[in-house]
């Protein structure tokens, strides 16, 4: 409910409105507040239970920038330098209010023990941006938030500063752009939008050897005739733009089937006339929004394209967004007798490669091919040990993928507790094969083992990283357990995270899974990118 309300940017009911700057606003009742020259701090603590709410509201400032740089600027300076966040935030679609471009993201955040939720809520206009913050770690304060939050209004912004400048990259990630990627809009009519059946497609694919192939289909009720495009070329990505280069394509006009179904094809009725060949760079993005686990596509650009349309998001550029999708499911047919070329080559290579990378010499294309990924955490002493609590045991849990260039990949699992009264290694690895199609990761095992060793002794007076390497020394194996083989497809991101000084490979999943276990921060588990040199070493299994 508080997400959601988060474009609810109205004025509500309540009496008592407050007025700072551009903005006017109910506090909730009972709360303090503070108020200097920079802005307006409101809060509350429940002394019993340690919950708090904050909401912050900031004087509107001078500023040239576009609303996604004002955005990831406030972000960094107002969110990531008060608590610990350890993924970018989920941004929701971009609203307009009275002249302002809004642009709103949460995530979650630790601040010592406590856990929480930040929003950020940054508004552009006029040449000005004004930013409200809110955070809290209990769900006790969520009907005051939600009242300030509807209380929100915001004066009219005077006329809009030009602004040519290029969109940051956020949650960019190049090599992702590989796969298909679709808008897919349906006809409708009416005052109560009713669907006649027709519609408007657009659909990219991205291959790895740097070559696209751009389609689009109308087959509207109140058009007379079906309109037909395709287009393919080359494409290059430096940092966070991709040029299209188009090498050939046309535009054509077809007669729609006599039997009036949306899926046949009459016959040609006339080529396009004003189809031309457009080179366009747009900046590029990727973005996660609120209640959908699909990676959306975002291509901006300074003016409306040829090939996306003049219907984009208006947010200081024109911004196009496209969902990914399986290539094999493409909702858009040829022509009768027409063939792109592209009709039998394999996504992630220059060449088609045979379907089972495992047995021959394909080489996948890939941010994560050809890398090893690690994930681990440390075992900390519970509440029993008083003043000590917090410390490391020495225990730990350890996650490692090796991606291979070959199409192979491996998997382990390896923990072991301190606190245990008789402590074991436990041992989980698998083989197996994978595959990427665009931003999905499918993997798919072949075998493997779940085991548990014994370890050496160990007692309180060795250090933490010295009962380590105990705990890490597999002595004897004690069980062996047949591993349950998972076949699972991920969403995932390759990220660089400024905290760790590394790229993460962040896998969605919204249940349980045998590798990763229960989901972590925003439904998914991260591993960081690791030298062979520098990872845990793991060779031999299998053999």
């Amino acid at each position: 409910m508080l997400l959601l309300s988060i474009l609810l940017m109205c004025v509500s009911g309540y009496t008592q409105k407050k007025i700072f700057d551009v903005l006017s606003y109910t506090p909730p009742k009972g709360w303090q507040q503070q108020q200097n020259e920079g802005g307006v701090q409101l809060s509350v603590t429940d002394k019993e239970t340690g919950g708090y709410a904050i909401a912050l509201i900031t004087k509107a400032t001078a500023t040239d920038a576009t609303p996604y740089e004002n955005f990831n600027t406030d972000w960094d300076k107002l969110v990531k330098a008060s608590v610990e966040v350890s993924t970018k935030p989920a941004l929701q679609d971009p609203v307009k209010e009275n002249g302002w471009d809004i642009i709103s993201g949460t995530a979650n955040y630790t601040d010592g023990e406590q856990k929480g939720l930040a929003t950020l809520l940054t508004a552009t206009g006029g040449g000005q941006m004004v930013s409200v913050v809110l955070m809290t770690n209990s769900n006790q304060y969520q009907n005051e938030l939600l009242a300030f939050i509807n209380s929100l209004n915001l004066a009219k912004a005077s006329a809009t500063v030009a602004n040519n400048k290029t969109l940051p990259a956020n949650n960019t990630n190049s090599a992702s752009i590989v796969g298909m990627w679709v808008f897919y809009n349906t006809e409708t009519n009416g005052t109560y939008n009713q669907l006649t059946g027709g519609y408007m497609r657009r659909e990219y694919a991205f291959y790895g050897d740097g070559t696209y192939l751009f389609r689009a289909k109308d087959w509207m009720v109140y058009v007379k005739d079906i309109l037909f495009v395709y287009e393919t070329g080359t494409y290059s990505i430096n940092g966070n733009q991709i040029t299209l280069s188009p090498k050939k394509g046309k535009g054509e006009w077809w007669s729609k089937a006599a039997s009036g179904r949306t899926t046949g094809w009459g016959k040609l009725v006339r080529a396009s006339t004003d189809f031309k060949l457009e080179k366009t760079t747009y900046t590029l993005d990727f973005a996660s929004y609120i209640g959908n686990d699909e990676i959306t596509l975002l291509l901006r650009s300074p003016k409306a394209t040829q090939r996306d349309g003049n219907n984009g998001d208006k947010t200081g550029l024109q911004e196009y967004r496209y969902k990914s999708r399986d290539i094999n499911n493409s909702l858009i047919d040829n022509p009768p007798g027409f063939i792109t070329g592209f009709e039998n080559k394999t996504i992630n290579a220059a060449t088609v490669q045979p379907s089972n990378p495992a047995t021959t010499n394909a080489k996948i294309n890939s941010p994560i091919a050809g890398k090893i990924w690690e994930a681990q955490s440390q075992e900390k002493h519970g509440a029993a040990y008083g003043n000590r609590s917090g410390f490391h045991t020495g225990g730990f849990w350890l996650y490692q993928y090796q991606f291979n260039k070959d199409g192979t990949y491996r998997f382990v699992y390896n923990a072991a507790s301190a606190v245990a009264n008789n402590p074991v290694n436990v041992l989980q690895y698998e083989t197996g094969t994978y595959a990427v199609n665009g931003n999905q990761l499918s993997i798919t095992p072949l075998k493997g083992t779940n085991e548990e060793w014994s370890v050496g002794k160990i007692n309180n007076g060795m250090s933490a990283e010295y009962i380590r390497k105990v705990l890490e020394t597999r002595i004897k194996r004690l069980k062996t357990t047949t591993r349950k083989l998972e076949k699972t497809t991920y969403l995932f991101t390759v990220e660089y995270w400024q905290g760790n000084n590394a790229n993460a490979l962040c896998l969605k999943h919204t249940k349980n899974t045998v590798r990763e276990g229960s989901p972590g921060q925003n439904d998914q588990s991260c591993f960081f990118e690791t030298t062979a040199a520098k990872a845990e070493t793991y060779n031999g299994l299998f053999k």
